[in-house]
């Protein structure tokens, strides 16, 4: 197998997958509470183990785009340090029930037992070619 070409192809889908994603971790990040665009940006960065970071200009793109669209709501706070307002987003209800039928649709299927046993078993075992070797 040639390592090259398999990591190519990972990459070119890993790019694909993370434009895709945006939406999904954004939206995810203020599920249980407000937050301002550099706790989203942590959030994302933590859960996903670094995997799955965002540029400021797309996140804060992503935001309007949500805003725009009534999901997102946008509160300003006093910043804790004297300096300018902090911008706050938090999802509306029709964010919230978005964001819930669009995981019962495309997430939820993933917590399957038998597709669950597949990832899981892929994610113990390390990289295909070593179990292979």
């Amino acid at each position: 197998m040639d390592e090259n070409h398999v990591d190519a192809l990972v990459n070119e889908w890993d790019e694909v997958y993370k434009k895709g994603q945006l939406s999904l971790w954004v939206l995810l990040s203020i599920f249980d509470q407000k937050k301002y665009a550099a706790e989203i940006s942590d959030y994302m960065y933590d859960v996903t183990g670094g995997t799955f970071e965002v540029k400021e200009q797309s996140l804060y793109r992503a935001l309007r785009r949500f805003k725009g669209m009534g999901m997102v709501s946008v509160s300003e706070e006093d910043s804790p340090n004297g300096g300018p307002k902090r911008k706050f987003y938090e999802l509306t209800p029709t964010g919230r029930e978005v964001l819930v039928r669009f995981v019962r649709l495309h997430i939820s299927p993933l917590m399957n037992p038998a597709v669950f046993h597949i990832i899981t078993s892929m994610t113990n075992q390390g990289d295909s070619h070593e179990s292979n070797a």
